[in-house]
Parts: C-alpha cells; structure tokens; sequence
C-alpha cells in the first residue's frame, strides 16, 4: 500500500514538500468547519428539479459531470506530484485508467454514474479510458525511473494497462463507486433530506457524506478536505444549468 497523503484545497497555501509527506487524516466526525473558504448557497437546492419533470435529468446530469471531471482532475493533479507511484504499476494503472475515462453523461432518467453492476456501462467506461490512455502515456516523464519501471509506462502498452485494470479492477470499481455515492448523496440531499430535516440539517448530513466517501475513494491519498470545495462546484453547476433550462423556449403548441 502505498502512503496516505491528504490532498490539499486549492484555496489553502500550496506546499509541495507536503504533498509527498503522509499527513493526519481528517476525521469525518470532526466539528471542524472547512466551508469558510467556499461560499456556498446551499438554499438554490430548494428549487432543484423533483422528479419526473422535464428538468430533473438534464440538471442532475450536469451536477454530475462536474463532479466527476472535477474528481479526475484532482486525481491527475495528484498523479503528477507524486510520481513514485509509477514505482507500484499495479496501483499506478487503476490511477492512470481512472483519470482518462470519460465522465459518465447520463443514461435513462436516473442514472448518473458508472454503475459497477453494469457491464454495459463498464465496457464503456473501459473504451474511454483507451481512447485515451495512450496519449497520457506519451506525455509521461519517466526518465529519472529505471528502465524495468519505465517499460511499464510506454504508450504502446496503452492496451495491456487498460486490460489489466479491467481484469483486477477493485481500486477503479472503488473510485467509480465512490462517484455514485457521492451522487446518490446528492440526490438525497435535494430530494428528500431537505423538506426532512431542514436545509442546516441537510447540509451537515451532505457534508458528512462527502468527507467519508472522499476519504474511502483511494487507499493512496485522502481528498475528504476538499469535500466543500466539491460541494461548491457541484452548486455551481446546479445554478448554471438550472438558469440554462429556463432559458430554453416554451415549445408552440401545434
């Protein structure tokens, strides 16, 4: 297993020296508030489309994708300030996979992530990555590692490395997974934990949610401190497609 390492928020100092260094894990218990950095609104989710009407998915669907583009890019970010990952290719290769799928568009009426279940969506997800993968593998600089490592790595081995995630996928199901926790929090969130509980109950129930799955996504690094700064992002995109929607002409009768 590779170390801990908690990844940073974009809105703190950066240190580099600290990415590489295990550091305390956050306790999704804690009562320490890590929202003041990110103003979130969290009130606009009282006007988030119920289901069953025409904009429940086209709205939820973009939440999504911005969660999870923003999830591959902070998984990218990390992969690139900590390249001794390479040196465990086992481990390396769900990374490298996960980062090059394609956000999951949206299916049906409800669905909004890969499921692991799927085989179908799975074959998907798997195709994306290779469409991909080989480009990413180009732009990797391996040259500092030795050469029984850095064979690993070689863009003609795009194939190879997709094929044996898809074969061992338990690290990739976990962060696919993790995806859909994240959304089916969300979705509970806006739908029912709301008129429930209250908008300040609700959002501490969010908040909890995301810092845990956040923590459980990957066994190498911890990315439950930027848990407000994804649940502002994915408030943005709730906010941009909502105004989006309305915008959209009423159709003429015939």
């Amino acid at each position: 297993m590779g170390k801990l390492i908690v990844m940073p928020s974009r809105s703190s100092e950066p240190n580099n020296h600290a990415l590489a260094q295990p550091q305390g894990v956050f306790s999704a218990d804690s009562n320490s508030d890590f929202a003041g950095n990110f103003k979130t609104d969290f009130s606009v989710w009282k006007n988030a489309p119920r289901e069953r009407t025409a904009a429940y998915f086209p709205v939820y669907s973009a939440v999504s994708r911005a969660i999870q583009t923003t999830m591959r890019a902070w998984v990218n970010e990390w992969f690139v300030s900590n390249m001794e990952i390479l040196q465990q290719p086992s481990s390396a290769y769900a990374i490298l996979v996960y980062q090059c799928t394609h956000p999951f568009a949206g299916h049906a009426t409800n669905i909004f992530t890969y499921d692991i279940q799927q085989t179908e969506a799975l074959n998907r997800c798997f195709r994306s990555a290779a469409n991909k993968l080989g480009r990413h593998l180009r732009e990797l600089n391996t040259r500092r590692l030795p050469w029984f490592t850095r064979e690993h790595y070689f863009a003609y081995r795009s194939q190879e490395v997709v094929k044996f995630v898809f074969k061992s996928p338990r690290s990739i199901y976990r962060m696919l997974h993790v995806e859909t926790m994240l959304m089916d929090a969300i979705l509970r969130f806006s739908i029912m934990d709301i008129p429930d509980l209250g908008l300040e109950e609700a959002v501490l129930r969010l908040r909890r949610t995301f810092r845990v799955q956040l923590r459980r996504f990957s066994e190498h690094f911890d990315l439950s401190l930027r848990a407000d700064e994804l649940l502002h992002i994915a408030t943005q995109a709730l906010i941009s497609k909502m105004a989006a929607e309305a915008a959209q002409p009423i159709p003429k009768a015939a």
